[in-house]
């Protein structure tokens, strides 16, 4: 029986990658955090559209701390609940296109590309905590932006390539938004767009392009 060295080779490849890499995520994970993000943005813009209607109020009631500290709380309460639906969402399409494919999600080589992608998020969110903490909280956006990026490029190494893509277009978004940064009404407004961009429509174009690229194929070979 002759067999074709192409092919051979292509299997062999196919084999290393698919032990060094984790092939599992979803492009459907990316499409739907990305409207998570894009929901939570929405949310955020009323609530901060409404604490501007009535600053006057507050402000000739002497209640003005009191409102921006409720404003705050709410806030953080909205991105807490936005990662973790992201996140749930995330881990339901994974765990259903390993199932699949007959593959683990708990192996060697998932608990490394969390690791790697985690650790980058632990200090960020600690220097976003420390910087809310001394009352910066206009640099919030663009280190969630950078910190994010940087947590995704360092795990990049055990995902689909396209993933440094992504990683990067939010550090360059991050950058931007730092930039431009302005304390005023319409400053905030600006960063609602950035944090927008980069978590909601930048992870709806990776995981579209992820679904059709490798997703979709393998439904329809």
């Amino acid at each position: 029986m002759k067999t074709n060295p192409i092919e051979d080779l292509q299997e062999i490849r196919k084999m290393m990658e698919g032990s060094s890499k984790f092939l599992s995520l979803s492009g459907l994970s990316g499409i739907f955090a990305g409207l998570t993000g894009l929901v939570g943005t929405f949310m955020a813009y009323l609530e901060i559209a409404h604490f501007e209607n009535m600053y006057l109020s507050n402000q000739l009631a002497g209640t003005v701390v009191r409102a921006e500290w409720n404003l705050l709380v709410k806030l953080s309460t909205m991105a807490i609940v936005v990662l973790i639906v992201a996140l749930l969402f995330g881990f339901f399409f994974t765990w259903r296109k390993a199932k699949k494919e007959n593959q683990t999600l708990m192996s060697p080589l998932s608990f490394r590309l969390m690791r790697s992608l985690m650790v980058p998020l632990f200090f960020g969110g600690c220097f976003v905590i420390i910087a809310v903490y001394h009352g910066m909280i206009g640099i919030v956006v663009p280190a969630t932006l950078i910190f994010y990026g940087m947590g995704l490029l360092n795990a990049s190494k055990y995902v689909h390539v396209d993933i440094k893509y992504l990683a990067v277009s939010q550090m360059i978004l991050g950058l931007a938004a730092f930039a431009t940064l302005e304390y005023t009404y319409d400053g905030i407004m600006r960063m609602l767009i950035y944090w927008g961009l980069g978590f909601g429509v930048l992870h709806i174009l990776y995981g579209t392009i992820i679904y059709f690229r490798y997703d979709a194929k393998k439904s329809n070979p």
